[in-house]
């Protein structure tokens, strides 16, 4: 629990992680090297099984590790650096598909499951609170539209809503089981659960150094904001933000941005069929994401955001080729 006196914008999974292979290793930094290297192996297989799964097209699955596999941001963040974006990658997409899951199947075991899986990823990442709080919240907006359709099917008020409200409390009580090793500790020494040091700058200033100071507090509130800043101000920004986490970054990171096309295939396949699951997939992707658009401005890096975006894109492409191959026509050459 110490590290969180001097460092409360870290958290605690990769160092637990990393503290194993150096058990084992006897502190040779290869076997550092080696838990991204297993954690990426680990997601790039999961793609292809769970999208093998939820679009029983193998060729689809296929596609989509093979494109997380060749992509070069994984590549140069797993080779070479001791980043957390591995493992909020992999937590990331055992997440997306017990939400999809839940979507499709409205079974709870999927519901709890997303619930546990956004609280290992807030162990990775802080920006893990995101993803916890706009799934669960998405879920939870998804059953209450569901309200309607449950009522017809005969199913009593009280008994719908003591379901629902039972449901959600019992996934909040997940995540703050799973996400214990993070918040108690700052509970104990700042008295804030949510605590995580200088992190908060972002929000609210302009340039990285402004925010990046390094201390246990941040420097600058709302109210700092507002005093400086006018509503041509925060319209700029949000367009920034919005121009590079949706396009420039995604683009640039890839190089040969194919999975980036796919994914934007997925959305339009999307909305072309209506599908509710990938329709709720993109709102959660929007909100967790908003965050990162806000502080784009004064956090440049693009790793951040794009490491937050390449999982949903694997889903959305995997999406895309398996509406793709089912075509009459392209079923027809195949076929042939």
């Amino acid at each position: 629990m110490g590290y969180v006196r001097e460092r409360p914008h870290r958290q605690p999974l990769y160092p637990a992680l990393l503290a194993v292979a150096a058990k084992i290793g006897n502190g040779d930094r290869f076997f550092l090297g080696a838990v991204n290297v297993l954690l990426a192996s680990a997601s790039i297989l999961a793609i292809y099984i769970l999208i093998s799964k939820l679009n029983e097209s193998a060729i689809a699955a296929c596609v989509a590790a093979v494109a997380l596999a060749a992509n070069p941001f994984i590549d140069r963040l797993i080779t070479a650096r001791l980043l957390t974006e591995p493992t909020h990658l992999l937590m990331t997409i055992f997440a997306i598909y017990c939400f999809l899951r839940y979507l499709r199947d409205r079974k709870r075991g999927w519901l709890f499951a997303c619930s546990f899986w956004v609280g290992m990823d807030y162990l990775a990442r802080p920006n893990g609170l995101f993803m916890a709080v706009t799934a669960l919240g998405t879920l939870g907006l998804a059953d209450l539209l569901s309200f309607r359709e449950s009522i017809a099917r005969g199913t009593p008020i009280p008994r719908w809503l003591g379901g629902f409200v039972g449901s959600y409390l019992l996934a909040g009580v997940i995540f703050f089981a799973v996400a214990s090793p993070s918040w108690v500790p700052r509970l104990v020494y700042y008295g804030e659960p949510f605590h995580h040091g200088y992190l908060e700058n972002f929000m609210w200033v302009d340039t990285y150094a402004a925010g990046h100071v390094g201390e246990s507090y941040p420097t600058y509130t709302w109210r700092d904001y507002i005093g400086h800043h006018g509503l041509y101000d925060v319209l700029g920004r949000i367009w920034h933000g919005l121009r590079n986490v949706y396009f420039r970054i995604p683009i640039t990171m890839e190089r040969a941005p194919i999975l980036y096309f796919l994914a934007l295939g997925g959305v339009y396949v999307t909305f072309r069929k209506s599908l509710k699951e990938y329709s709720f997939l993109l709102l959660f992707l929007f909100l967790q994401l908003a965050p990162l658009v806000w502080t784009n401005l004064a956090n440049p890096t693009a790793r951040v955001p794009y490491g937050s975006t390449l999982p949903f894109e694997l889903f959305l492409a995997g999406l895309f080729v398996a509406v793709f191959l089912k075509t009459p026509r392209v079923r027809s050459r195949f076929a042939s």
